[in-house]
């Protein structure tokens, strides 16, 4: 049942469409199994009144065939039936980011988000509502302008103490994020820092297309390495080179790199991979600590859901600052403070 959307009164707006026409006449009607399957629910799919026309248009001519259409019933039907047998499903928030990189524009759709977060939890992930949507597009300087970092963190710290924040700490609230976010790196390090780790949290990125993991078997998991000496002065930079390859600049302290074995854009493509990150990363964080760094700067080469990441799992209780800083060539920029 849903609502016409000129009366808004209620009204069925799904039809019962024939895979094989009831009439041999008909849209992938044949002679003698038209009528025999006229009446047999296996011949009927279920469809919205456009959805019907268009499979039906043309008659013998249409493009849809009897073959594509049961595909369209069985892949349907599968993903009713998980939705009704999945266990443990929770509702998750989801937070979406966006700052223009450059001249790019990201355009966010929150239905793709949405879907996104149903398909790659086999749906046992539903969305909350009302979603919060960090949305400075518009934002009128680039980030190679000098006053961009200091206006764009502001403007972020902003709408995360009025909208975020509340939503985090109301009674009843979240128990479980979805995040999403297109923004200059040091952005997205920043959103995951002010967001932390306390609520469990799945970050998406873009390794295939509308925010969906990668559901290839043949998708392997990357590797990383990294090595930290067992004595550190208070203060360190470190390269993390995951997505690509970047050059450490000549600074005044020790530079330590944490990278892929094969680093490149789409290297992270499945939850999994997201969380081994975490698990690696977190591994580094602790070695640092246990070296005696305390204040650290860190120069990214991540993908979307690596820089968020890398912002909530830093420690709040043992570095005493944490630098950002974005290649902006041909040199390096320290670009904000993430705590």
């Amino acid at each position: 049942m849903s609502r016409d959307f000129l009366t808004k009164r209620a009204a069925k707006i799904g039809e019962l469409a024939h895979i094989v026409a009831d009439s041999p006449a008909g849209a992938r009607g044949v002679v003698g199994l038209s009528e025999k399957l006229a009446d047999d629910a296996n011949n009927l799919m279920l469809a919205c009144y456009d959805c019907h026309a268009r499979v039906d248009r043309n008659g013998k001519n249409s493009e849809y065939t009897a073959a594509q259409l049961l595909a369209m019933k069985r892949e349907h039907e599968a993903r009713i039936e998980l939705i009704y047998s999945a266990t443990g499903v929770m509702d998750s928030l989801p937070i979406l980011m966006s700052f223009p990189v450059g001249t790019h524009l990201p355009i966010f759709d929150v239905r793709q988000v949405n879907y996104a977060m149903l398909e790659n939890s086999r749906f046992t992930r539903a969305p909350r509502s009302p979603h919060i949507h960090v949305d400075r597009v518009d934002f009128d300087i680039l980030d190679s302008a000098d006053d961009f970092w200091p206006r764009a963190e502001a403007a972020l710290q902003t709408i995360f103490e009025q909208r975020i924040r509340p939503a985090l700490t109301e009674k009843n609230g979240p128990t479980h994020l979805t995040i999403a976010a297109f923004a200059p790196i040091p952005m997205l390090m920043k959103l995951g820092a002010l967001l932390g780790d306390k609520i469990e949290a799945s970050v998406l990125d873009l390794p295939v297309e509308r925010w969906l993991w990668d559901v290839r078997p043949e998708c392997p998991a990357p590797k990383y390495k990294f090595d930290v000496p067992d004595k550190l002065p208070r203060e360190v930079a470190v390269v993390v080179n995951i997505s690509g390859l970047a050059t450490p600049p000549d600074l005044q302290m020790p530079v330590l790199e944490f990278r892929a074995e094969a680093p490149n854009r789409g290297i992270i493509r499945t939850e999994a991979h997201v969380l081994e990150f975490r698990r690696q990363f977190n591994a580094f964080l602790n070695a640092l600590n246990a070296a005696g760094v305390r204040l650290l700067h860190i120069l990214p080469a991540t993908p979307l859901c690596a820089s968020v990441e890398i912002g909530r799992m830093l420690l709040p209780k043992i570095f005493e600052s944490v630098h950002a800083w974005e290649w902006q060539a041909p040199v390096w920029k320290q670009a904000l403070r993430l705590k």
